[in-house]
């Protein structure tokens, strides 16, 4: 038997490790991505020689012995990154009215203690908390280095949701709003939430919060040369309009171009709804094609960039999620041009001594805000869509100054993105910002599957296991197990 060939569909970072983990064993690959940078999400752009990040803003678990350390190392990219920690002792700094403000601060026992100061009455329900976020970790399989954990276990967690454990447990609805107040980490609001989801993406930062010299855009350069050293291809600018089928088995991929990659594997980093329009339709039946396009997508957002003359000494080294109100789950209405009841700011500047920093803002604003704008052609969109989205930006600019005022007088540059932009550079349905609508009715035993109907067919991403950076990542490490065998990979993460 010759060698296996693999295509790999999207650069995000579960193809990326998908093809560095299917190319270190043998495997000849190829990655294709529609867009000109590499890395989905990670990727920058660049104004005037300014970066400025668009989906990563920091990441955790990057510790000895801890998990996507264990990955980075087993990649071979580790030796390429240079780690930066936010605040340890209030990375994320969660803001409600009245100038309350919580910082969360690394350490599972430091965050309860915490907790614990500032709702004495609640301190048992907080103990438990941190009892059960602890055990749903652990039933994250490859999170806590297991290839067996107890799925019935698992599946309770996912089909708690947020707020009925805190409702369960914690009686102050304001110590309720703190805990779930970093929730935009995975774009669901507390009341659709499931509890395991809200405990491991904040247990990966409580492990230590940090960011990346380089941004998002260095982890994905650095495993796109890996991918070369070891013999596989990344072509850029290269869309695939369709993947090849014959007698229920993957023959290929065919190219916007017209150009057909024969395959012996194909895996998807797309979302399952356009992995599903790459296919013939006769491949699934009419019930499980509407299964999958019923799905709700994630949440799309208002991103806005600020390039200042100076640092943002105000914000400092770390993140701030600021709620208007005591209600977490009014987070997710829409931003208006009168305002909007939450937003998140960061500085990645401030964690590298720069003289001159931007500042990124993500605001809710749902897709069907801007969807009647969706058809027009690129770089020429309606003078309506330019004043809705320049109204929007002045809205959120006035939400940060009213909180940092110092920050006005600093602003050089401002700029707004919306979902439009988000679909056109990753093709996220309707710019989901996580792909999949990662709520209690779509998880557990409702999560999309990785493995298809289609022989040899894998799916990766946020649309399928996890959001973030760690997320998409073990979603590569659980669908390269099929073919690698899971064991072999853990007992390889386990060494490093």
């Amino acid at each position: 038997m010759g060698t296996q060939r693999a295509v790999i569909i999207g650069s995000g970072m579960g193809g990326l490790t998908s093809a560095v983990l299917l190319a270190d064993n043998g495997y000849d690959v190829t990655v294709v991505e529609q867009h000109y940078r590499p890395g989905g999400f990670l990727h920058r752009f660049f104004r005037e020689g300014v970066p400025y990040d668009t989906g990563f803003h920091y990441c955790g678990s990057i510790q000895e012995g801890q998990i996507l350390s264990a990955c980075l190392k087993h990649l071979g990219v580790w030796d390429d990154l240079t780690f930066r920690p936010l605040d340890p002792d209030g990375f994320d700094r969660v803001i409600f009215p009245h100038g309350f403000e919580f910082r969360v601060p690394s350490g599972r026992d430091r965050y309860a203690d915490r907790l614990k100061a500032a709702f004495p009455a609640d301190a048992a329900g907080i103990d438990r908390l941190v009892e059960a976020m602890a055990d749903a970790c652990h039933h994250y399989g490859l999170y806590s280095f297991e290839a067996n954990p107890d799925i019935e276990r698992l599946l309770h967690y996912e089909s708690t949701s947020l707020d009925e454990f805190l409702k369960a447990h914690i009686q102050d609805p304001r110590c309720r709003a703190v805990i779930s107040g970093q929730s935009l980490l995975y774009g669901v609001p507390p009341r659709e939430a499931p509890f395991g989801v809200h405990a491991l993406v904040l247990d990966h930062f409580l492990q230590g919060a940090y960011s990346i010299d380089g941004g998002g855009d260095r982890l994905a350069m650095s495993l796109v040369r890996r991918i070369r050293r070891l013999g596989g291809t990344v072509r850029l600018k290269t869309a695939a309009a369709a993947i090849e089928v014959e007698d229920r088995a993957v023959r290929g991929v065919r190219t916007e171009e017209g150009e057909v990659l024969e395959a012996d594997l194909v895996i998807s980093n797309v979302h399952p709804q356009l992995t599903l329009g790459l296919l013939p339709r006769e491949v699934f039946r009419r019930a499980a094609r509407r299964r999958i396009h019923g799905n709700r997508v994630g949440k799309a957002h208002l991103g806005v960039y600020l390039q200042l003359d100076g640092p943002a000494d105000a914000i400092g080294n770390a993140n701030v999620y600021r709620h208007l109100s005591w209600d977490v789950n009014k987070a997710f209405r829409s931003v208006t041009a009168d305002g909007a009841e939450f937003y998140f700011a960061t500085a990645p500047g401030n964690r590298h001594a720069m003289a001159k920093d931007v500042v990124l803002m993500l605001l809710s604003l749902p897709y069907d805000r801007v969807a009647k704008w969706a058809t027009d052609p690129d770089g020429e969109r309606h003078p309506d869509y330019v004043r809705f989205k320049q109204g929007l930006l002045e809205a959120s600019i006035d939400l940060l100054c009213a909180d940092f005022p110092d920050i006005r007088g600093q602003i050089l540059r401002s700029e707004a993105s919306t979902a439009l932009s988000t679909l056109r550079y990753t093709r996220s349905p309707q710019g989901a910002m996580y792909g999949h609508y990662h709520c209690v009715s779509q998880m557990g035993r409702y999560r999309p599957a990785q493995a298809t109907k289609v022989r040899n067919l894998l799916l990766v991403g946020q649309g399928v296991f996890m959001p973030g950076v760690l997320g998409t990542c073990l979603s590569a490490y659980y669908a390269c197990g099929y073919l690698l065998g899971l064991d072999k990979l853990l007992a390889e993460l386990k060494a490093t």
